[in-house]
């Protein structure tokens, strides 16, 4: 169940602002060890905050999977290409290749200024480097789909691209902290892209904090519990007017009826007086 929880918890955090990052971290950790999974809270903590640029990608993975599924399918072609060594699909596909990549960083300079976070020079740069990475590397594609980057990527021109310490969890939910291409342990390059100011994996769960999570989750069961009560209540109430609306329809019918038998006697009556006269 620890996998389950923590490819939730992912794709909870790597949505939020990502000044609201550690702190929804740290919520969703203290949550899962009141839930009595340790193992998951311990997991969630060690989930790396994204720099700028990879925050704003994954901010575009969740706006317009379109411009995201044009650059994973021409990757792969591309690399389907180069690997049967079609020099001329490599060379027909430049434009598409250009064009995809532009429409990508374009994708992710737009969510993040929208997002309050204009991405710099720099940050723009990142962005077309994870791109081509993509382009060139399956697992990189797959990476930068998932909408949970921790470091923009790069690729070199050969090999495989370096993954380590760059995403928590893939799209399907799968554990990523091992992946091809990388060790667990960020090198210290990518750890220089996290933002500055705030730290990345100094949480620890107190007894404070539990006790009040512990305590909230009562607080929010009596309250759901008083709901439902009140819920059930005012269906009964209902139920019992509609039952009284309806016997008191039933009367006003009756009373007309009534009404109307009454009104016909008296004509008979009248007409009955007439004649005897």
């Amino acid at each position: 169940m620890s996998d389950e929880v923590v490819a939730a918890a992912a794709a909870q955090v790597y949505a939020v602002p990502l000044g609201e990052f550690v702190a929804s971290r740290k919520a969703l950790a203290v949550s899962a060890k009141v839930a009595g999974d340790a193992a998951a809270a311990k997991e969630i903590l060690t989930l790396r905050k994204p720099s700028v640029s990879a925050w704003a990608m994954n901010l575009a993975s969740r706006e317009d999977s379109r411009v995201i599924g044009d650059l994973v399918g021409l990757g792969a072609r591309m690399r389907a290409a180069q690997a049967r060594l079609d020099a001329s699909v490599l060379t027909s596909v430049r434009g598409e290749r250009d064009a995809s990549v532009a429409a990508y960083v374009a994708l992710v300079a737009q969510v993040a200024t929208t997002a309050g976070g204009a991405l710099s020079a720099s940050g723009l740069d990142e962005v077309r480097a994870t791109a081509i990475a993509a382009l060139a590397d399956e697992t990189a594609a797959q990476a930068l789909a998932s909408g949970q980057l921790t470091r923009a990527l790069s690729y070199s021109g050969f090999g495989e691209v370096d993954l380590s310490g760059a995403v928590g969890v893939t799209s399907s939910g799968s554990i990523m902290s091992v992946l091809k291409g990388g060790k667990r342990d960020v090198e210290p390059e990518a750890a220089s892209q996290a933002p500055v100011g705030e730290p990345e994996d100094d949480d620890e769960l107190t007894d404070e904090e539990i006790a009040q999570a512990v305590a909230e989750a009562k607080a929010a069961k009596a309250a759901a519990k008083v709901r439902r009560q009140a819920e059930a209540e005012v269906a009964e109430a209902e139920a019992e007017m509609k039952a009284a609306q309806a016997d008191l329809d039933a009367a006003e019918n009756a009373a007309r009826a009534a009404r109307k038998a009454l009104v016909a006697v008296q004509r008979r009556l009248d007409a009955a007086r007439a004649a005897l006269k």
